[in-house]
């Protein structure tokens, strides 16, 4: 068990980011043919338009995920993403669309496309299977509720109907959501409230996700309902069942430093929310070894403006 590996970490001292960091790191890289590393990651207008391509190559390799769900692959095609997929070993590739704000799924298991679905949907969800799961990437549209709920309605009603039929779920994305586990923390974001809170205003009542100046719940609560669970936040809790808010600021996954408005730790940190998500159905939840935001090395302060999210399972 990586936790197991992990313990010597673990005291009464509060947990630094780089405490936190060295636990997620011998639980994401010990990692062998009995378990199943799946990496969620945003990468931000394809690397920066490729600034950032071969350091987010580089960091990929030193993860090895068996499963990666991509967001943001701009201008790439199934095709592209086939190649470059090579870069970091998998040789199963498929992705939503022929271009554009496009979405992927890269696998060391072949693929089976399920299903590539746009209607209804800003972006869209890629439906496949490998290793044996049902895997869904999505990239749910930031604009309004209504919106927004429409397409977390479809993706209920899929993960809803595919459990039913005895299959295990991974869906995971850049959800552009909250989830209401931390309502807490994200409360006292203050800073992130008062940027977000005058274009919020502007939209009609009922496509606002802050009332009241704080954030609301509708989208996650209604996805977590397939029913689905929140991996990441299930670890956090059990190892911090009464965290502090510096704590929880860990399992942020948006923004980096490389967003100008962000670009120290101070001004970061009244910007940090957690919208990128890892979720499975019961069964595989069960079987959830770790789950996290990687909030380090450095370079992940340059590749994206989103961290990526790493979960690993018992195969």
């Amino acid at each position: 068990m990586e936790y197991d590996r992990a313990a010597k970490f673990s005291s009464n001292k509060p947990m630094t980011l780089f405490r936190y960091t060295l636990v997620l790191f011998f639980a994401f890289t010990a990692t062998g043919a009995e378990q199943l590393k799946v990496l969620n990651y945003n990468v931000f207008n394809s690397h920066r338009h490729g600034k950032s391509y071969e350091a987010a190559v580089k960091w990929v390799n030193t993860v090895k995920p068996d499963i990666a769900g991509w967001q943001e692959l701009v201008g790439w095609n199934e095709a592209k993403l086939k190649k470059l997929a090579n870069d970091w070993h998998h040789p199963h590739a498929a992705a939503l669309k022929s271009g554009g704000y496009n979405i992927g799924l890269t696998s060391r298991t072949p693929i089976e496309v399920v299903a590539r679905h746009q209607k209804g949907f800003w972006h869209g969800y890629l439906h496949c299977r490998t290793a044996g799961l049902d895997v869904i990437v999505c990239h749910l549209w930031p604009g309004g509720v209504r919106q927004q709920m429409g397409e977390a309605n479809q993706l209920h009603a899929l993960v809803t109907r595919l459990h039913k039929e005895g299959r295990e779920v991974i869906l995971m994305g850049d959800f552009n959501a909250h989830a209401a586990s931390d309502k807490a923390w994200l409360d006292k974001q203050q800073p992130l409230l008062e940027r977000r809170s005058s274009g919020d205003a502007k939209k009609r009542p009922e496509d606002r996700f802050i009332v009241n100046g704080k954030y609301t719940f509708p989208i996650m609560n209604r996805i977590l309902e397939a029913p689905l669970h929140d991996v990441v936040r299930t670890k956090f809790d059990i190892k911090h069942p009464k965290p502090t808010h510096a704590q929880c600021l860990m399992i942020a996954s948006y923004p980096t430093r490389v967003l100008g408005h962000v670009k120290t730790v101070e001004l970061q940190r009244g910007f940090l929310e957690r919208i990128d998500f890892i979720l499975t159905t019961p069964g595989l939840a069960k079987r959830c070894i770790s789950a996290g935001v990687a909030r380090e090395p450095a370079v992940l302060e340059t590749i994206s403006d989103h961290y990526p999210v790493i979960a690993v399972f018992k195969n």
